[in-house]
């Protein structure tokens, strides 16, 4: 069960990654686009609700499998990150520092979720 939930969490991420970068020119090629979930504070609260059970289970999964402590450490930070950069970035660092927060994190967060597959797949762990 570990394995795919790295997995789902790397993807969560790119596509969080993706959206910080693409909104802004989203936004300026189809402005139609601004009123709805895909802008703003929400889409990355509504996302932490994915993220968060998926990411906690896998790390802790991991952890507990392969006592690297890295992994969990890793993670824990990476999700910090991207609690604070979704709940309180917005109104002390802007827009721009709430994407860089929430880059930032998710690539840490990733870090940890790649040392945990890899950990994985070098015990051959069970699928």
């Amino acid at each position: 069960m570990q394995r795919p939930l790295d997995i789902l969490a790397i993807s969560i991420s790119g596509l969080c990654a993706v959206h910080c970068l693409l909104t802004p020119l989203v936004l300026i090629l189809f402005p139609v686009f601004a009123g709805t979930v895909l802008e703003g504070e929400g889409f990355h609260q509504m996302l932490l609700w994915v993220i968060l059970p998926t990411s906690g289970l896998a790390l802790l999964l991991g952890c507990r499998r392969h006592k690297d402590w890295n992994v969990l450490l890793l993670g824990g930070v990476g999700l910090s990150l991207l609690i604070l950069a979704a709940f309180f970035a917005p109104e002390w660092a802007g827009e721009w520092g709430e994407r860089l927060l929430t880059l930032f994190g998710g690539a840490i967060m990733s870090v940890g979720h790649v040392r945990n597959y890899r950990l994985c797949r070098n015990d051959q762990c069970p699928v």
